[in-house]
């Protein structure tokens, strides 16, 4: 009986753990700038380009950021609508005439900077819980009125992801906007390109370029 006890609470602080981790988002906006001398604000047509060599990976990450201005109410064009092979992306000419055909006034270039593999050791941890549903008595309660709950040590292993993302006014052809973002251990792609994807337009929108 002592042991099942044991286990509810070993379940019920585990639980809590798992919602409160999941509970928040992965992918955080860690720098952002913006060109103060900027003034055709605010953007209305923007040219989505993710230099990603995963082509999924593009595509989703362009698709997203296209909703994401949607709701802002702007208008944005993937990349990949218009220069479908990846390797379009390393060519000024194929750029150039991309924001042609799509009559932008912006261009977005998001990076993936890297991915990085950190292992962290949790050393054992000891949680004391009241003993409920025994009848001890008042006088005999206190000296077993905690049960002690050891959890062993174990090893977890983290993967951050770093997206560099930076916007270009075609008439300047001049930086306007650059953002680095911060993802720790996304679940999947595409939750980690939603969250950038709202989180940059969030920010563009905060400094009147959306």
């Amino acid at each position: 009986m002592c042991l099942n006890k044991r286990r509810v609470w070993g379940g019920m602080i585990l639980g809590v753990l798992i919602l409160a981790m999941t509970g928040c988002a992965s992918t955080k906006l860690v720098q952002s700038w913006e060109e103060p001398a900027f003034n055709d604000k605010p953007l209305e047509k923007i040219l989505v380009l993710g230099v990603f060599k995963n082509d999924l990976n593009r595509r989703l990450y362009e698709d997203a950021v296209v909703k994401a201005l949607e709701k802002e109410n702007r208008v944005g064009i993937t990349g990949y609508s218009l220069m479908p092979n990846t390797s379009d992306y390393d060519e000024k000419e194929e750029i150039v005439a991309a924001v042609g055909k799509a009559g932008a006034d912006a261009v977005m270039l998001a990076t993936l900077v890297g991915v990085k593999k950190e292992e962290k050791y949790m050393p054992p941890t000891v949680t004391y819980q009241p003993s409920m549903g025994f009848s001890h008595g008042m006088y005999n309660y206190y000296a077993v009125s905690y049960d002690r709950v050891v959890d062993p040590g174990y090893t977890v292993t983290n993967t951050i992801v770093k997206l560099e993302i930076t916007v270009f006014s075609v008439k300047t052809e001049k930086m306007i906007w650059a953002g680095a973002t911060r993802s720790f251990n996304p679940k999947s792609e595409e939750k980690l390109v939603k969250e950038t994807a709202e989180l940059i337009t969030k920010d563009m929108k905060k400094v009147g370029l959306l």
